[in-house]
């Protein structure tokens, strides 16, 4: 049972130690954080805060995906409290007086709760929350410091600043240069903040009343109006879980992710194409498929006929396009049907072929944890490489390179039959090969016993 906080700058990461010592403490939340975290039904995620403007956000769909897991997500006070006032409906809890303002639709603009900060470390805050100058104001009304005249000018002008560029001073200045009567009201604004921090940091107050909260059991609830597990999983969400999921937790510190290591064994693994057509026959044939076939290729080629696809059917320009001219004069009608039908399969209209880590596809438990070395082998060789100046990226490697390094591999050569091969192995074509190709390249060149699957 493990309570995952993800915080920072609201309340700094000793201080969240202190109130929950046994909570694992994470940096703001951002896109993928939620997927590589391997949570179930009595773990907790709380989300304070997360980023949204240097790198991509936490997505609903990720949030989702951790609620259908059964695991318990709280949100408060910042991006947290956003998030749980979009997905109460699907079993997120809100927590604090920040998210039941947005809950109720007192406050919608995300830059309520905006701060600027340190990108790592202790994520030191530079600007004050818009949300926090509300709560400021309120208090400092109610202990008659400022009127509400003056309390709401105060807020017109803390709003018509960039979040960026709020702070005290810049308030300060800013009521100054507009109304230099009302510079005094701002000036015992600050200053009540700074007497009553208690009073003037909300944010804060509601970060730990969630902590408090995750510490108590999950109290009995009024089932979720849309269940988490019945949202759709989109390909955006699959993809997001291969890219993100780590392929063997803890092993790598850098991070190797599930379809990092399968687009290596996508690349070079000799017995790819043989799983991946069966992976592939298996879901064209789906409900023609007995439970025990060891062959879905027969209950493939009878789906694809209930669709009209059939050696006789299927135009001439089909055959040129997914076939190779040897492979067109040769093998028979059937088996060329079975080639078609694995080198065009796509798991919706327009997607690619698979887009996270399906068990079908990883081969054995061995061959995939060396996959993994292999991976961040070559993760680290691309960074020293990197280091030794600009244009050292694979990125920038000749196109012509990466085409001789995978004609040596598929042992190979000419357009047609790398395209062909491409497609056996999963690539929607001989261009997307390439660009995996791109960040294995120096490793083979180092340390080709890297690639040897028959020593796996």
């Amino acid at each position: 049972m493990t309570t995952h906080v993800f915080v920072g700058p609201t309340v700094p990461a000793d201080e969240v130690r202190r109130a929950a010592p046994t909570a694992v403490v994470h940096g703001p939340v951002r896109h993928g954080d939620l997927l590589a975290l391997a949570t179930g039904p009595r773990d907790t995620v709380l989300i304070v805060d997360g980023v949204f403007h240097q790198s991509a956000p936490v997505r609903h769909k990720e949030i989702l995906d951790v609620l259908a897991r059964g695991t318990r997500v709280v949100g408060a006070s910042s991006m947290g409290a956003l998030r749980a006032a979009e997905l109460w409906p699907y079993g997120m809890e809100g927590v604090g007086l920040v998210f039941g303002m947005y809950a109720r639709g007192d406050l919608e603009a995300d830059d309520e709760v905006a701060v600027s900060h340190l990108p790592s470390g202790d994520h030191r805050q530079f600007t004050v929350p818009l949300v926090n100058l509300r709560w400021t104001v309120a208090n400092a009304v109610a202990e008659e410091v400022l009127s509400a005249e003056a309390g709401d000018a105060l807020l017109d002008r803390a709003r018509a600043l960039h979040y960026t560029e709020r702070t005290w001073p810049a308030l300060v200045h800013a009521t100054r240069e507009a109304d230099p009567s009302s510079t005094d009201a701002a000036v015992r604004l600050r200053e009540f903040a700074q007497r009553h921090p208690e009073l003037s940091d909300l944010k804060r107050r509601d970060a730990l009343v969630a902590l408090s909260h995750c510490a108590h059991p999950r109290r009995p609830a009024v089932s979720p109006s849309t269940p988490a597990w019945l949202s759709p999983r989109t390909m955006y969400l699959a993809r997001w879980c291969g890219l993100f999921r780590p392929a063997t937790p803890g092993r790598h510190p850098a991070g190797v992710s599930e379809l990092d290591v399968l687009r290596f064994q996508q690349l070079y693994a000799p017995d790819f194409p043989a799983r991946y057509r069966r992976y592939a026959l298996a879901r064209i044939a789906r409900e023609h498929r007995a439970p025990d076939d060891r062959d879905p290729a027969p209950a493939a080629i009878a789906a694809a006929a209930e669709r009209g696809i059939t050696a006789e059917l299927l135009p001439q320009e089909a055959w040129e396009y997914w076939l190779t001219p040897e492979e067109r004069g040769g093998s028979s009608p059937e088996g060329r049907l079975l080639t078609l039908l694995v080198r065009s399969f796509r798991a919706a209209p327009g997607a690619a072929p698979f887009h996270d880590a399906p068990d079908a596809l990883r081969g054995t438990d061995d061959a995939w944890s060396a996959s993994a070395d292999a991976v961040a082998a070559a993760g680290r060789l691309n960074e020293q490489m990197a280091r030794t100046g600009t244009h050292r990226t694979p990125g920038h490697l000749p196109h012509s390179v990466v085409r001789r390094h995978l004609a040596e591999v598929w042992q190979g050569s000419g357009s047609g039959h790398l395209e062909a091969t491409a497609r056996d192995r999963g690539f929607l074509a001989l261009t997307e090969a390439e660009e995996a190709a791109r960040h294995f390249v120096l490793l083979h060149r180092a340390r080709p016993a890297a690639y040897r699957f028959t020593a796996l």
